[in-house]
């Protein structure tokens, strides 16, 4: 599976819209990736300039982010790089814009702590592994 693994943090508050398409939602925000390093010779810390990438995510992983992080928060994301170029109207040259296709992802343990609230499945028709209920 061709999947990468960001940590970082959220940048301004992520923005939830539900597609024309299908009505599913659809998360989008960005994330940066701070890295700072010792410099031995000034013996002090450095910092690079942050990586920020953009990330959305779709249906419950969108609802359930939303719900869950917010700008600032430290957060660990799971996901494909995906091509989202464009061309302007009226232009020769296209935009080049990467973005991470999120398939998990959520706070980063590391830097905050979580109250894990479990929203129930819906069942479906066909599985056969079903709960069975008491009467």
């Amino acid at each position: 599976m061709n999947e990468i693994t960001l940590a970082g943090n959220v940048g301004k508050a992520p923005e939830l819209l539900y597609s024309e398409r299908n009505g599913e939602p659809v998360l989008r925000f960005s994330i940066a990736q701070n890295d700072r390093y010792y410099d031995r010779r000034s013996g002090e810390w450095r910092e690079n300039k942050p990586v920020w990438t953009d990330v959305v995510a779709f249906g419950d992983l969108a609802q359930n982010l939303f719900d869950s992080i917010a700008a600032g928060d430290a957060v660990i994301m799971i996901g494909k790089l995906v091509d989202n170029s464009f061309t302007p109207t009226g232009q020769d040259h296209p935009v080049r814009r990467t973005e991470l296709r999120a398939q998990a992802g959520g706070p980063d343990l590391r830097r905050a702590t979580a109250t894990v609230t479990r929203k129930p499945r819906a069942e479906r028709a066909s599985s056969t592994t079903a709960p069975q209920t008491a009467d």
